[in-house]
């Protein structure tokens, strides 16, 4: 049975929801948030993860823009590395994005791109449909953790 899923303040800015029937942890971002709002609700989304072991997660950007620029060495430098070591094990993240959104993001290169994410315990993958980012995290939930990411479906 999985751990009750802890009560934390409701923010306006973004939602979290675990499917256990899915082992996912969805992160929905409701609206374009300040970075400190940003830095927040990640930290939101890992305390709910950690709470629940969840390793598969769901982030839906479609309703945000882009991060901004100083928010993306946040996140590779300071806050995925620390996913693998809280969670104890590869971590798999599915990006939802709008079809222009994503474009713009693999246009920027300020942005990595997901090369950048070989060989490490923290995996990223992008999309633009929901059903094929639960796909990927499906397949990445029945490999093995120590094996590959699996490739885009």
């Amino acid at each position: 049975m999985q751990p009750a899923f802890p009560a934390l303040p409701v923010v306006d800015y973004l939602q979290c929801q675990y499917r256990p029937d899915l082992q996912v942890l969805v992160g929905r971002w409701l609206r374009q948030p300040t970075d400190e709002e940003l830095r927040a609700g990640y930290f939101r989304l890992l305390e709910q993860a950690e709470a629940v072991g969840a390793r598969l997660w769901l982030i839906d950007t479609r309703r945000r823009d882009n991060a901004t620029k100083q928010s993306t060495p946040w996140m590779m430098e300071h806050f995925m590395p620390l996913l693998p070591q809280r969670l104890h094990g590869p971590v798999f993240l599915a990006y939802l994005f709008m079809p222009t959104h994503l474009y713009e993001i693999e246009q920027d290169q300020t942005v990595p791109p997901l090369t950048y994410f070989d060989g490490r315990a923290y995996h990223v993958q992008r999309f633009t449909e929901e059903h094929t980012a639960m796909e990927w995290l499906r397949v990445c939930r029945t490999r093995e953790a120590d094996g590959p990411a699996p490739a885009l479906l």
